[in-house]
């Protein structure tokens, strides 16, 4: 029955702070949407601040899951960098709130995230940033700046997501559709700048 509390409050959380911020969200309206208590509320998470953590640590969480599938189903070369574009493209396909949070929050100044920045997205970072300048080194990569590299791929992928509306609206099309057909460019132009002539 917690873990089921747990869920669902953290469900209800992921939705409140994407659409109205961390400063606006009220615990209340966290409790009504997840059919609880403010009490029981507080007893899982004790205050709004830990809460908003475990929103992040739970989306952490699923992004370094998510990651290690694809890396091993891909341990080297051009074919891992494009199984990790598509566990981003997965990724954020199935955190939409998530997205809007991140974006949210870089916004105004990413101090919130700045825990989990360290824990969590800082080793897969510094773990993606060796794996790229060990393919360069190995020869399975061309040259390339894989700070910079990263920067770009997860900009890409995370403004498609972020501006889905206003690029469906833009292009009159589907975005589910138009998410394969981005997932394939990106990959593509990935593959003419990467792999090796």
């Amino acid at each position: 029955m917690a873990e089921s509390s747990q869920a669902r409050i953290l469900e209800a959380a992921r939705g409140e702070f994407a659409q109205r911020g961390f400063s606006a969200a009220r615990l209340q309206d966290i409790a009504e949407h997840a059919g609880i208590k403010h009490p029981t509320l507080l007893y899982h998470f004790g205050t709004k601040e830990r809460l908003y953590a475990a929103v992040i640590e739970q989306a952490m969480e699923d992004w370094a899951g998510m990651t290690s599938l694809a890396v091993g189903r891909a341990p080297r070369g051009f074919e891992r960098v494009a199984a990790l574009v598509d566990a981003g493209m997965a990724f954020f396909a199935s955190h939409h709130d998530f997205v809007v949070i991140w974006r949210r929050e870089a916004i105004e100044g990413g101090g919130r995230l700045q825990q989990a920045i360290v824990e969590h997205m800082r080793p897969f970072f510094d773990r993606a940033v060796a794996f790229l300048r060990g393919e360069v080194e190995a020869g399975r990569l061309r040259e390339h700046d894989p700070v910079e590299l990263m920067q770009i791929v997860y900009g890409a992928v995370m403004t498609y997501f972020s501006d889905a509306g206003f690029r469906a609206r833009l292009l009159d099309e589907d975005s589910l559709a138009s998410a394969e057909r981005f997932r394939g460019a990106l990959t593509a132009m990935l593959r003419d700048a990467l792999a090796p002539r």
